[in-house]
C-alpha cells in the first residue's frame, strides 16, 4: 500500500457512494458500491481475503469515489460505471440488462407495467418512474398497483372479455365503445411511485394487523414483504431522472485559492460518467468559468442537449456563447443532482488539499529528524549527485535537489565531464563539485544546507576537499550502499550511521540515491547515443557541432540520415553540397 493510498484511506468520508480501484496505469480495474465508503474501502487494505480480492489489491495504486446520497443510488451508479470502463474484476450482467421503470402509458385506455427498454416513442407515450434497482420489488408494486386500479392489462386489445375484467381489475375496453375517464387513477398511481405512498401502506398495515389477529401469519408475512416491496420501488433517488435526453451536470467549489470541478455526464436519465479537475484560483472566479466551459467542449457535436449549473456561474456571456441550452434548475431532481455535482468538487478539493498538507507535513517532520540524527540544522535544500560512465567513455555526472523534502526538478543540472580522463570516481566527482560550486560563490547564490553524495566515503572526501580550497562551508554525508546496491548507512563526518529501514529518513534517502542514480544514468546514455550518432558524421568537412545536433535531432538515427535523401538534408537549411557530402560520407563508411 502505497502513501497515497494511506493518505486517501484516512480521509474517506462516512457517505455511502461508489469507488473506482486504479491500477498502475490509471486505468480502472474494478467498480463498487459501499454504504459507509470509508469501511468498505478500508477493509480491501486490512486482513485476509480470497484469491480474486488478494490479486485485486495487489494491483490497486490509487481509487476515487463519487458519494451518493443513499444506498439505492449506489446500486444504480455502480451499473452505470461498470458498463462504462469495464473493469476486469467486476463481473458483467451478461445479457447487458439495465435497470427496470414502471412505465404509466398515455393509451386512451393505459396500462402499467416494468419495462427494461427504454426509447423516445415509450417515453412520449407515458410516464416513467424508475429506475429500479430491486426488480423483483419493481413487479411485485406494479401487480399491487395493477389489482387495485382497474387499467388495461393486455398489450392488445382483445375481441372478449378476460380472467380481470371478472375480477374487476379492468374496466373491459373490450367489450365498451366509451372512453373512460382514468384521469383520478392515473393522478393516484404518479403520487404512488413519486413516494407519497402513506395511504396504501396504511391499509396495508391494516390488513397485515388484522391477519396477525386472526393468527393467520402466512397472510401478515405477505402484507409485510409487499410493504417493504413499496417502501424499496418508491424510495427517493437521484442518481437517474425521467429526463432521457443528454444532460452534463457541473458542480463548482471554490476555497478562494483553488477552483474545483465536477462534471455528472447523465445519458439516457442516468449517471454514466464523472469527471473532476481543479484549477488555482487567477482572476474572478466567473470568468474562469467561462474559460473552462468554453474550452470543454471541442465540438458541437460534443455538447449535450442541456447543461445543469448553479445560479451563481451562470452569465448572459456564457449562455450566449455556449450555444446550447443552460438551465439553473430551483427544485426537483436536476436541482439535487448539481447539489451532488457542487458536493463531490468540494469534497475532491478538501480531499486534495488535505493530502498535500499532509505530505508537506510529513516531508518537514522527517528532514527536520534528519537534522537532528546529523547535528545540524534542518536541510531545507539539499542537492545530490551522482557519475556515470562507460569504462570511462562519455563520463557524466548528475545533481537532482530536494527543497523542503521533495524533488526540485527545475533546479536538477546536468555536467559533461571535462578535465577527467578514464574510470576515475574521485576525480570526476572533484570537478564537478568545483564547478558547481566555484560558480555559486562567484555569483552569490545560495549554498544548499547539505551535500548529498550518492557512495561512501571516498565520494564524502572528494567533496570535502574541494570545498575547503574553495572556502564554501557546507555540510555533507554520504549514502553508502550494500551488494544488493541499497541505502545501507549513512556517512557523515567521522561517523557510520545505520538508518532503520521503516523509518521516514530511510525512504527519503532511498528516493534521493534512487533518483540521482536513475538521473545519471538517463543522461549517460543520452550522452552515449549523442556521441556514438556524431562519431559517424566526423570528417565531413565543413559539418560543425550544430550541424550534427540538428541531424541528430531531426533523424535520430544514422540509418534515417543514409536512407534520406539530400532534398531532405538541404530542407533542414544545409546548402546543396554538403548535403551531398554527408549522403555520400555516409553511404562509404556503411561500405567498409
Amino acid at each position: 500500500m502505497n502513501d497515497l493510498i494511506k493518505q486517501k484511506l484516512a480521509l474517506l468520508p462516512e457517505s455511502s457512494g461508489c469507488y473506482l480501484m486504479k491500477d498502475k496505469n490509471n486505468k480502472v480495474i474494478y467498480v463498487g458500491k459501499a454504504k459507509v465508503l470509508k469501511n468498505r474501502v478500508r477493509s480491501y487494505f486490512t486482513g485476509a481475503h480470497n484469491a480474486k480480492t488478494t490479486l485485486l489489491v495487489s494491483e490497486i495504486c490509487d481509487f476515487d469515489y463519487i458519494m451518493t446520497a443513499s444506498n439505492k443510488e449506489c446500486f444504480i451508479l455502480e451499473i452505470n460505471l461498470i458498463k462504462q470502463y469495464d473493469p476486469k474484476y467486476n463481473i458483467m450482467l451478461t445479457d447487458d440488462k439495465t435497470y427496470p421503470y414502471i412505465l404509466l402509458t398515455n393509451d386512451r385506455d393505459p396500462r402499467l407495467y416494468v419495462t427494461r427498454t427504454l426509447d423516445k416513442k415509450k417515453v412520449k407515450n407515458g410516464h416513467l418512474f424508475g429506475p429500479y434497482p430491486n426488480v423483483v420489488s419493481a413487479r411485485k408494486t406494479c401487480e399491487l398497483l395493477n389489482r387495485i386500479y382497474p387499467l388495461r392489462k393486455c398489450r392488445t386489445i382483445p375481441n372478449e372479455v378476460c380472467l380481470y375484467y371478472h375480477m374487476h381489475q379492468c374496466l373491459g375496453p373490450c367489450i365498451h365503445d366509451e372512453a373512460f375517464d382514468y384521469s383520478e387513477y392515473k393522478r393516484d398511481i404518479t403520487r404512488f411511485l413519486n413516494g407519497d405512498t402513506k395511504d396504501v401502506i396504511k391499509s396495508l398495515n391494516k390488513n397485515m394487523a388484522d391477519a396477525a389477529e386472526r393468527l393467520d401469519f402466512e397472510a401478515a408475512k405477505e402484507y409485510r414483504d409487499l410493504i417493504n416491496d413499496i417502501n424499496i420501488t418508491t424510495e427517493h433517488q437521484k442518481i437517474s431522472i425521467a429526463d432521457l435526453s443528454s444532460l452534463d451536470v457541473f458542480g463548482f467549489y471554490t476555497d478562494g485559492i483553488r477552483l474545483s470541478i465536477c462534471v455528472l455526464y447523465l445519458r439516457k436519465g442516468v449517471i454514466v460518467q464523472n469527471y473532476y479537475t481543479n484549477f488555482p484560483v487567477v482572476g474572478e472566479i466567473s470568468d474562469m468559468v467561462f474559460d473552462f466551459m468554453m474550452q470543454y467542449y471541442k465540438t458541437d457535436e460534443e455538447k449535450p442537449k442541456q447543461i445543469l449549473l448553479s445560479n451563481e456561474y451562470l452569465t448572459d456571456d456564457l449562455k450566449e456563447a455556449m450555444d446550447t441550452e443552460i438551465v439553473v434548475p430551483l427544485k426537483g431532481d436536476k436541482k439535487e443532482i448539481v447539489d451532488m455535482a457542487i458536493k463531490n468538487a468540494r469534497e475532491a478539493l478538501e480531499t486534495k488539499k488535505t493530502i498535500y498538507e499532509n505530505k508537506v507535513v510529513r516531508s518537514m517532520n522527517t528532514i527536520e529528524e534528519l537534522g537532528r540524527l546529523l547535528g545540524i540544522d534542518t536541510p531545507y535544500v539539499m542537492e545530490a549527485f551522482d557519475n556515470s560512465n562507460l569504462y570511462g567513455e562519455y563520463p557524466v555526472s548528475g545533481m537532482v535537489v530536494y527543497k523542503n523534502g521533495k524533488p526540485s526538478k527545475k533546479d536538477y543540472r546536468k555536467y559533461h565531464v571535462k578535465t577527467v580522463v578514464g574510470a576515475n570516481d574521485y576525480a570526476t566527482m572533484k570537478e564537478v563539485i568545483y564547478r558547481r560550486y566555484s560558480r555559486l560563490l562567484e555569483e552569490n547564490a545560495q549554498l544548499p544546507d547539505l551535500i548529498v553524495m550518492d557512495g561512501g566515503r571516498i565520494q564524502v572526501n572528494a567533496c570535502l576537499e574541494v570545498l575547503a580550497s574553495i572556502g564554501a562551508n557546507i555540510n555533507v554525508m554520504g549514502i553508502q550502499k550494500n551488494d544488493k546496491h541499497m541505502a545501507s548507512v549513512i556517512i557523515f563526518k567521522d561517523k557510520e550511521i545505520e538508518v532503520d529501514k521503516n523509518s521516514d529518513i530511510y525512504l527519503l534517502l532511498a528516493s534521493i540515491s534512487q533518483t540521482v542514480h536513475d538521473y545519471a544514468i538517463s543522461f549517460f546514455r543520452s550522452s552515449k547515443a549523442k556521441g556514438m550518432f556524431a562519431s559517424h558524421l566526423d570528417g565531413i568537412k565543413g559539418l560543425g557541432p550544430k550541424g550534427k545536433e540538428k541531424l541528430i535531432k531531426h533523424f535520430m538515427t544514422v540509418d534515417n540520415i543514409r536512407n534520406a535523401s539530400i532534398d531532405d538534408i538541404e530542407a533542414l537549411g544545409f546548402k546543396e553540397s554538403l548535403a551531398a557530402d554527408i549522403v555520400r560520407h555516409l553511404l562509404e563508411t556503411s561500405e567498409e
